[in-house]
């Protein structure tokens, strides 16, 4: 697989690693009526979000991963210290954002989301070869 190819096949998870910064961006209050719906969210149903959002996390960079010839459980390895590292960064970085705080509840579902996503790609269809 060349440069290009790779750099392709992991333009998707840092696309959505970008997108968990910026949403993790957001301060806890918002006074622009328009962009409030962002904050108004139940708390809980906030936490329950980083489970799929970090399994999705973890199934893009194993996809990628073993599309560009990693052996699938150095992909597993490899995609889990990257997602789960990401959501410890995640929080760090929200301590620094207004209104919102680190939470050991949020790295717990981040941890359930990859481990989810990895048995769902194990499971996948077609996912046996590191096409």
């Amino acid at each position: 697989m060349s440069h290009i190819d790779k750099l392709k096949a992991y333009s998707l998870p840092l696309a959505l690693m970008a997108m968990i910064f910026v949403l993790s961006s957001i301060p806890g209050e918002i006074r622009n009526p328009r962009l409030r719906f962002l904050t108004e969210l139940d708390p809980q149903w906030q936490n329950l979000l980083h489970v799929p959002l970090f399994g999705l996390l973890q199934f893009l960079w194993l996809r990628a991963l073993v599309r560009s010839g990693v052996p699938r459980g150095k992909a597993i390895l490899l995609g889990g210290v990257i997602s789960l590292g990401y959501g410890v960064f995640d929080e760090w970085h929200q301590m620094f954002v207004p209104g919102r705080y680190a939470s050991l509840t949020d790295m717990s579902l981040n941890l359930f989301g990859v481990v989810l996503a990895t048995v769902i790609f194990g499971l996948w269809p077609g996912r046996k070869q590191s096409t």
